[in-house]
């Protein structure tokens, strides 16, 4: 009986000792992935990016990428990096556009990559609607934040109709 007991004594203190470790290994994130973390790390980081238009912040909209990160925007060519980017967003705000609101409605993945699917809303001044659309991007963390990789998004709106040519 009493050999059982030290037996079951130092399972207890083997299972605790690994408890800590794996504790401590959770506690400092190293190797540890959560879906639910990356979900609140990208509304953050979407509420910057929708309001960095009221406030004229291109650098709060550019950090909301990654350094390699590429826009994908109907009818242009795909735009990477910073200065891009940077320039993607001068144009968007000469142009009146003083917020985005995004809705998020699904995100998945793992470590490696998230994908946020949703909706998104572009306001000028006094608050007035001037497009709505869906959007999917791919999100990639780096060093220890969660950036936009790859993002595209689509208007809602009907295509304009094709221009017949005219007859002589």
């Amino acid at each position: 009986m009493k050999h059982s007991f030290l037996n079951f004594s130092a399972l207890v203190c083997l299972v605790i000792f690994f408890s800590s470790c794996n504790n401590e290994s959770a506690k400092t994130g190293a190797g540890v992935f959560s879906l639910d973390s990356a979900k609140a790390a990208i509304a953050a980081s979407n509420n910057i990016f929708g309001a960095s238009f009221t406030t004229g912040d291109s650098t709060a909209f550019v950090n909301c990428y990654a350094s390699d990160g590429c826009i994908y925007n109907a009818n242009m060519p795909k735009q990477c990096g910073a200065q891009a980017i940077n320039g993607f967003f001068n144009v968007g705000y000469q142009y009146g556009i003083r917020k985005i609101a995004l809705t998020t409605e699904e995100v998945m993945g793992g470590k490696e990559a998230v994908v946020e699917t949703g909706k998104y809303e572009v306001f000028i001044a006094n608050n007035v609607s001037v497009e709505k659309g869906k959007f999917v991007v791919i999100w990639k963390e780096e060093k220890g934040k969660w950036k936009m990789f790859r993002d595209i998004w689509n208007s809602d709106a009907p295509a304009p109709p094709a221009a017949v040519p005219a007859t002589k």
